[in-house]
């Protein structure tokens, strides 16, 4: 990449080649949700939610060894007996993880109180496998630079796990063979990654090195437990749900939690600031990576926060339009979950992360696990199933703002000068603004008459659009002028 590529013009590749996997897989969680009953979509739910847990345990962190050990190999040679330890380990473990998921199926039926799970011991035991190889592929691509063959992929897969929806809603098939059609595709992706990287790196041989392990192991070991709470992190609110209610309501309170994925913006950014302000900081240029942290957070902050306010403003059309009517109930989460997405316009712990202060990430994933497990069950008690959901919240705006402190005190920087407060409450006081008078003008309009709620909320939602664009143009361009000439190198 030369020095003269822009930040700005690099986060909008990455968002551009994710953003039709992204649709695609919308589509494919609409379907499901309209084609399948709530008992048949919260069993499904709870056999994902098990075995997302049950993975950030049994794979110790591996799959963030890919870039760090084939981007530094020195051969061919190295890079292919990375890749041979790698899969043979990466394959012993996903097998052992399903081996252990099928013995746990009756303890996981019986904590979710739903006999249904027995039924799908096979997925249990077949499915890890399948998603964990799968999931290797991406890093693999982007370090042997074959980008544009990872699109294909992407899209490909993505187009096959709709087609096994929509192909058996077709045929007049239940929920049981679905989930055979479904692990069936998986499992055929999952086979054709054994291929691709073969070819790609130009052989594939399995076998185990007890010292490259072990150098594996040390590197992925303090990622994998920082994993496992992050996991836990993100879907302890759906854990007690699924204990303390019945699958219908867990079906319900899966697809309302749902983050909307909005925030490739913010990743995309991130993606490609982290390595420029790992660079400032080392040259002790705190100000400018921090002014260049800013103009980023505030470019993703004005899109993220403008898809936000529609969002929570037209709730009721948009969940709809996702999930059908008769997830409504769970409408208050879902308007909860929406202002989540406010807190990911950027990562908080950036610098700390680009001064290599690990173990500060580390205690705030921690602190942020403590209080979901104490404010869950309170919040619980107290306001019913919306609890987890702010619980969640709450959890995640508290350990934001410990962040942001420990990063003025390590910068020296003031903490209301060390993250852009004021430009992001004008930024949403326009949007609440904006938000109070289209939700007014589709009371006041009878649009809906002529061209129905949806697409009132639709064509109300192009022309808040356009005023927005109006109104902050300039800070726009500001903010995509600072990042750029922030991703020069002087």
């Amino acid at each position: 990449m030369s020095k003269s590529t822009s930040l700005g013009k690099e986060a909008v590749l990455l968002t551009v080649s994710k953003m039709t996997t992204l649709v695609i897989t919308m589509v494919t969680g609409m379907m499901l949700s309209r084609f399948r009953s709530f008992a048949e979509y919260g069993t499904y739910s709870q056999l994902m939610l098990v075995m997302s847990l049950f993975a950030s345990v049994f794979m110790l962190g591996l799959p963030n060894s890919i870039n760090y050990f084939l981007a530094r190999a020195n051969s061919k040679s190295e890079q292919q007996q990375f890749l041979g330890v790698y899969y043979t380990l990466c394959t012993l473990l996903s097998i052992i993880m399903g081996i252990a998921l099928a013995f746990a199926a009756p303890l996981i039926a019986r904590y979710f109180q739903n006999p249904a799970v027995l039924g799908f011991v096979y997925f249990l035991l077949l499915y890890p496998w399948a998603s964990v190889t799968s999931s290797s592929i991406e890093n693999i691509l982007i370090v042997y630079h074959k980008t544009r063959f990872l699109v294909v992929y992407r899209i490909i897969h993505s187009l096959g796990l709709l087609g096994s929806v929509l192909v058996v809603q077709w045929l007049g098939w239940g929920f049981r063979e679905y989930m055979v059609v479904n692990l069936v595709v998986h499992s055929l992706f999952a086979l054709s990654v054994y291929t691709i990287v073969y070819h790609t790196s130009g052989g594939l041989r399995p076998g185990l090195s007890k010292k490259m392990i072990r150098s594996i192991f040390a590197f992925s070991l303090p990622l994998g437990l920082s994993a496992v709470i992050s996991t836990l992190n993100i879907e302890i609110d759906k854990l007690l749900i699924g204990y303390l209610m019945d699958t219908e309501q867990m079906a319900i309170y899966t697809n309302a939690s749902k983050e909307l994925p909005v925030t490739f913006v913010a990743v995309s950014i991130t993606a490609v600031l982290l390595p420029q302000l790992t660079r400032l900081l080392k040259k002790d240029r705190t100000g400018e990576a921090i002014s260049l942290w800013a103009n980023a957070t505030e470019l993703s902050y004005l899109v993220i926060c403008l898809i936000v306010a529609g969002v929570f403003t037209y709730a009721e059309d948009v969940m709809s339009l996702l999930y059908s009517a008769k997830y409504l109930p769970g409408l208050p989460v879902f308007r909860i979950y929406t202002l989540v997405l406010l807190l990911r316009c950027t990562y908080f712990g950036i610098i700390l992360n680009a001064k290599g202060k690990n173990k500060e990430i580390l205690i705030a994933s921690i602190t942020s696990l403590g209080l979901n497990m104490v404010l869950n069950p309170l919040l619980y008690r107290a306001l019913g199933m919306i609890g987890p959901a702010l619980a969640s919240f709450l959890a995640i705006l508290a350990v934001q703002l410990w962040q942001l402190f420990r990063t003025a005190k390590l910068t020296g920087i003031p903490f209301l000068q060390v993250f852009p407060f004021r430009r992001l409450a004008v930024i949403t006081g326009i949007n609440a603004a904006l938000a109070v008078a289209f939700y007014g003008i589709k009371l006041v309009l009878p649009l809906e008459t002529w061209i129905s709620s949806l697409g009132e909320s639709l064509l109300l939602g192009c022309i808040w659009c356009t005023v927005y664009l109006i109104l902050m143009r300039k800070s726009i361009k500001r903010t995509w002028k600072g990042l750029n000439q922030g991703g020069q190198d002087s």
